[in-house]
């Protein structure tokens, strides 16, 4: 049954208020009975300085202009509107159940944020339910929308996907005025490559021309890593690994122009290996002691920078999913031994390691609420591991008719194809 409004601004903040009261309003010019997410994106598209829009800017494709690939959102988001049934119109249309479930799974994810779950475990035995005490932010009612398959839906017509923009939204740009260079596009992140002779592009969208995604990739690495906070990268998407292992490669080798000069002789000790097979093989407790001991005494007697630390794959660290009690001990073992040497050795130690996923890094955080802000982790996204075509890529018109044939006929290909041929 639906929710008068008045109940669900109960349970949101001032400004995510405002955000259902615009989608409510949307609901009541389209004379629609329910008040739903695709309200309140259309809402918060609206606005030119609304933090989902933003977000999108932000995990667009760098191939499309702005322009081009907002517009085939409007489009999308407005179809679908219109395929909502109307009915007499109401002052408030209730909130939909599936946007009350978006609210609810906010007030469960909120309280689980490493930066409130202290304050909301404070809480809980002042109230009957801790969950209806949970105000929720903007930021969390957005990343909860983003999860309706209808909302995805729309925005990957347009050619957006939901697990980039949230990325986009937990990861604000750093402020700087130096910068001239924009990111590889944060939607590709989770796109594997198509086919080993088409690796020019990846589907659907083609690869900057004439720029080596591997040297990029490596830049961006040891950009987070000078850093003085947030300077233990987190490389998400599939690419993560493969990305991650020709870092440590280029370490290896000495390859010059891996690392800033402020941080340049870093070393590195990889301690993967260890930790799977302590974690997933029920593996000797005094190996993996004995490599977290190595690594104390590298950092005590390192003459350069410091020790760089390779976790390898972080998901590991939720485990088989059964949460039986060994595996639980084993792995909070892991996390509570790296934990202290960051606290025990400072700015002498690095953590570096990486996740296939943006929904694997959430069930880390769920595992582990606190990790991100323990270990100082800065998420970076990675679109390409490298770049092995030698420079061949495909013609827009090409890529147009390649979407055509391969995807169907959504919005943004249709846009294309009569924009590029």
């Amino acid at each position: 049954m639906p929710t008068p409004v008045s109940t669900v601004r109960q349970c949101l903040t001032d400004e995510a208020a405002r955000a259902l009261d615009d989608a409510v309003a949307v609901a009541r010019r389209r004379s629609h009975a329910q008040t739903s997410s695709l309200h309140a994106v259309s809402a918060l598209l609206a606005l030119p300085s609304s933090s989902l829009r933003e977000a999108c800017a932000r995990s667009r494709s760098s191939v499309y202009t702005p322009r081009l690939q907002f517009r085939a959102l409007e489009l999308s988001v407005g179809v679908s509107l219109d395929r909502l049934p109307t009915s007499k119109g109401t002052e408030e249309p209730p909130v939909s159940n599936s946007l009350m479930a978006a609210i609810k799974r906010s007030q469960a994810n909120q309280r689980r944020h490493p930066d409130t779950f202290h304050l909301y475990q404070q809480m809980q035995p002042q109230s009957q339910s801790s969950v209806s005490c949970v105000k929720v932010a903007l930021k969390h009612f957005i990343l909860s929308i983003l999860d309706d398959p209808i909302v995805s839906r729309v925005f990957g017509e347009a050619g957006f996907r939901s697990c980039d923009i949230k990325i986009a939204i937990l990861q604000p740009p750093p402020i700087s005025l130096l910068s001239r260079s924009r990111c590889p596009p944060l939607f590709l992140c989770n796109l594997p490559d198509s086919d080993s002779n088409l690796r020019g592009f990846n589907f659907p969208f083609a690869a900057f021309p004439g720029f080596d995604n591997g040297d990029e990739n490596c830049r961006r690495i040891g950009e987070v890593l000078a850093k003085k906070k947030g300077r233990n990268p987190l490389l998400i998407g599939v690419c993560a690994n493969d990305a991650l292992s020709s870092f440590t490669e280029g370490i290896k080798s000495g390859k010059t122009g891996v690392l800033p000069a402020e941080i340049d002789g870093l070393s590195l000790i990889c301690v993967e290996k260890e930790i799977s097979e302590f974690v997933a093989n029920g593996g000797s407790k005094e190996k993996v002691d004995l490599k977290f001991k190595e690594t104390d005494d590298l950092v005590e007697h390192c003459s350069g920078p410091g020790i760089l630390v390779n976790i390898g794959e972080l998901k590991v660290l939720v485990g088989d999913g059964h949460g039986d009690g060994d595996s639980v001990d084993t792995l909070n073992y892991v996390v509570s031994k790296l934990t202290g040497l960051l606290d025990i050795h400072g700015d002498k130690l690095w953590l570096i390691g990486a996740v296939e996923s943006y929904e694997a890094y959430s069930r880390i955080l769920e595992r582990f609420p606190s990790i991100q802000k323990d270990w100082d982790l800065n998420v970076l996204p990675i679109t390409n591991s490298n770049s092995s075509n030698g420079g061949l890529y495909p013609k827009p018109r090409l890529v147009a008719h390649l979407f055509i044939y391969q995807s169907g006929s959504s919005l943004l290909h249709t846009l294309l194809y009569y924009l590029l041929t």
